[in-house]
């Protein structure tokens, strides 16, 4: 048990703003490397393989056994000033940002091309690291991964799997670097059906709206699902996931 933990009830703490912006503002998450985890299961999965730089709480007994560092009871409205959730839990934690990665020997990368919505990229970071993807890697225009609704909707993935940010030409360098076969998720593409994979591959999805862009499409050969006359397409993260499924 901890010995009567320090508290703070004001709004205007400087920890507190510190928190609301890292959750606000994406900028300041990447210049600080830090992550805000809001949630009881998501910190204390975390703080098992993770040292937290802070933790706060409603009640003493939610705090992860074994931290006894940074740790701060909280009231509710300084809880719901930093969590903006409609009924937060009462846990919030601040991480170290994962370092970019090195996908130098991976053998199976999802690359996102302009996936805009947090849920739908949470997802497939979630999806990927469940069937045993190597990494992701991120094109421009993609929503943050750790962006407080894409952390909720991947539960805890991205600290887990390796993921680096950059250009369509570098990740056309790492497909041929680790000899991977480049697929491009497109309705016009061959079926899945009648494809082979045998070794190491890359699947790219493009933006919920116009797809994948250009750049990126010419070097890649397109990919579809057969789908029934009755709908011509599915959500961007249902199709990542029978994809990735279909290509391990």
């Amino acid at each position: 048990k901890i010995a009567m933990l320090p508290s703070i009830t004001s709004l205007q703490n400087p920890l507190i703003k510190h928190l609301v912006k890292l959750r606000q503002n994406r900028d300041y998450r990447y210049e600080q490397r830090s992550v805000l985890i809001d949630g009881i299961k998501q910190v204390n999965e975390l703080s098992r393989h993770l040292l937290p730089k802070c933790v706060l709480a409603i009640d003493e007994d939610l705090i992860p056994q074994g931290i006894t560092k940074n740790t701060y009871l909280i009231n509710s409205s300084v809880l719901n000033k930093i969590s903006g959730l409609p009924s937060p839990e009462g846990l919030l934690a601040e991480f170290p940002m994962p370092f970019p990665a090195d996908l130098t020997a991976a053998r199976r990368i999802l690359a996102l091309d302009g996936i805009n919505d947090p849920g739908n990229l949470g997802t497939l970071l979630r999806t990927a690291l469940a069937l045993g993807w190597n990494g992701v890697y991120l094109l421009a225009e993609c929503c943050d991964p750790f962006n407080d609704k894409a952390l909720r909707a991947g539960k805890g993935a991205a600290f887990h799997l390796p993921i680096l940010q950059g250009t369509a030409q570098e990740l056309k360098k790492i497909a041929q670097k680790n000899k991977l076969k480049p697929f491009a998720a497109d309705l016009d593409g061959k079926s899945i059906d009648e494809i082979d994979i045998k070794n190491g591959v890359l699947l790219v999805l493009g933006n919920e709206g116009h797809g994948i862009s250009p750049e990126v499409k010419a070097f890649c050969q397109t990919v579809t699902i057969p789908l029934s006359e009755k709908m011509e397409s599915l959500n961007v993260a249902i199709a990542g996931g029978i994809l990735m499924h279909r290509m391990r």
